[in-house]
This record gives structure tokens, C-alpha cells and sequence, in this order.
């Protein structure tokens, strides 16, 4: 029996299966290697937050919060406002994730989704400074997976797009200048404004698995799997980051391919997402 760095313990025979499968474009749940699994989506599911969605792939689960508050301004970044993004694997998830188990993960995840969100045309923070060079609004992301079942990254920022299309922030009524200068942040439900969402990209993570590579892994793929790459992909193809992990060395043409596999499931995904996103917010004025 090999243990794999995922805690996954696959046979000899089952690691050959796997890899071979991929490297014929015919994996053992029989999808080819660009496939998704059917996205699951709901969304404002959580009380008490701005914004908030479930995405389920496969048997991997994942609920995201966005909590919005007033802060200070960045003295470096005096006219944006602030995203902070922090990823929970819970113990209920996986067995592996018990103790300190899952910190290293955790910290990959968080990483990930803020490199995804760094490029200053993802989501317009401008539009979260509320006076510049004083207050603005700082967004906390909370990413918590319930089950893990491979392709963490991915449904993560599926999740957190979706619940960053359904956050609402309150209007806030500014008057007087310097000291004299007084907020007043709207109380009413209905008195709230939109983030711009439209740019907001979502992550596509390639596994190099033998000779092969491919999308939306199992977890029992990505045990299998020394090598990846994350490419953010913007609704409309643009890459907007890209970030290889992992110990084995992926070559450079095999590297390009990937990156064109990527952006196109991306764009796909991102047709998907859109689609269901519209008829969540259609039942939400019903």
C-alpha cells in the first residue's frame, strides 16, 4: 500500500489504474480528462452575513460568508478598500484534518484565493473606499469546507464568486469634513448597494497525473498527482493569475497546454456559473 502526501492510501495497482486512465483520456468514473463534475450551487444560505453560497462538486462541499465592516484606510492604498479571504478545513471534512492537520492547507487555500483576487482589475475595491484617505469597507471571506472529496481550490473560488455576486453592503451618508466629519451607515434593509462582480475570476487547477493531465480531480487523482498549476481565468478568457505548486517538475510545452486546457474550461465554468447565479437571483424576487 503507498501513502500519498494527501493521506490517501491507494495500492500499486490502483495508482497504475488512475494514471492510465487519465493518460487515455478515459478516467475511472469515465469522464475525459477536461470534465467537470455537475456544479451545485445555492446562494444567501448563511444568516447574519452580506453575502454567502454553498458549492458542492462531487464529494467535495463548501460554505463561504462575506462579513462587511467600516475600517481605516491602508496609509499605502488610501483610495481602495480591503479583501480578506481565510480558508477553514473542518475536522468533519476529512479525518486528516483533525489538530494541526489541516493548517498547512488552510494556508495554501488562503494564498491562492488572494493571489486570484490581487490583480487590480478581479473586483473593483475603489468602489469599497467609502472617504478616501480615512474609511473604508473591509470584506472577511470565510471559506469553510464540510467535505473533501479532491479539487479544493477550484470550488472554493466557484463558492467565493458566488457569494461576492450576492454580497450587499449599506449605503453610507457622509457629511462635514475633517473632525466634524460624521458616517451614517443605512439600517435599511432594502437602502444597500451591489459589488461589481463581472471580472471576478475563478481558479482552474490542472494535475499532471503520469504522462497526463487533468481538471477536476478526485481525491483519489490528486493523491496521485506530484505536480499542478492554478490558472485564474476571467469571465471573459483572460488569465488573470497563474501559480504552479507541488514538487514535480511539469515541462514547459506540457505547461502551455495546460494553460490553454485551463482558460477554456474556465470560460466554460464561468458560462455555467453566470447561468445559475441569474436564476438564484430570478428566485430571490420571487
Amino acid at each position: 500500500v503507498s501513502t500519498q502526501s494527501t493521506g490517501t492510501r491507494l495500492s500499486n495497482a490502483e495508482i497504475q489504474y488512475i494514471v492510465d486512465g487519465v493518460e487515455q483520456d478515459f478516467r475511472s468514473d469515465g469522464r475525459g480528462a477536461e470534465d467537470y463534475r455537475q456544479i451545485e450551487l445555492e446562494t444567501r444560505i448563511l444568516p447574519n452575513t452580506n453575502g454567502s453560497a454553498r458549492c458542492k462538486l462531487g464529494k467535495t462541499e463548501v460554505l463561504v460568508g462575506v462579513k462587511a465592516e467600516v475600517v481605516d484606510v491602508d496609509v499605502h492604498a488610501p483610495h481602495i478598500g480591503k479583501l480578506v479571504i481565510t480558508a477553514d478545513c473542518s475536522a468533519v471534512a476529512s479525518p486528516k484534518f483533525v489538530g494541526k492537520g489541516s493548517e498547512v492547507l488552510e494556508n495554501d487555500l488562503s494564498n491562492v484565493l488572494s493571489f486570484l483576487y490581487n490583480s487590480t482589475n478581479t473586483i473593483r475595491l475603489k468602489d469599497l473606499c467609502i472617504v478616501k484617505g480615512e474609511s473604508c469597507w473591509q470584506l472577511h471571506v470565510d471559506v469553510l469546507f464540510v467535505q473533501c472529496g479532491g479539487n479544493l481550490f477550484d470550488v472554493a473560488s466557484i463558492a467565493l464568486k458566488a457569494a461576492l455576486y450576492n454580497t450587499t453592503l449599506p449605503v453610507v451618508k457622509v457629511s462635514g469634513e475633517g473632525i466634524e466629519m460624521e458616517m451614517e451607515v443605512s439600517d435599511d434593509p432594502y437602502h444597500v448597494w451591489k459589488l461589481d462582480v463581472s471580472n471576478c475570476p475563478i481558479c482552474i487547477t490542472l494535475y499532471q497525473i503520469g504522462g497526463g493531465f487533468a481538471v477536476d480531480p478526485s481525491e483519489e487523482e490528486v493523491a496521485c498527482s506530484e505536480g499542478f498549476v492554478h490558472i485564474g481565468v476571467q469571465p471573459n478568457g483572460d488569465m488573470s493569475s497563474m501559480e504552479k505548486a507541488g514538487a514535480g517538475n511539469i515541462d514547459p510545452t506540457t505547461l502551455l497546454e495546460m494553460v490553454e486546457v485551463g482558460v477554456r474550461v474556465g470560460e466554460e465554468i464561468h458560462k455555467q456559473l453566470n447561468k445559475q447565479l441569474d436564476a438564484e437571483k430570478s428566485l430571490a424576487k420571487l
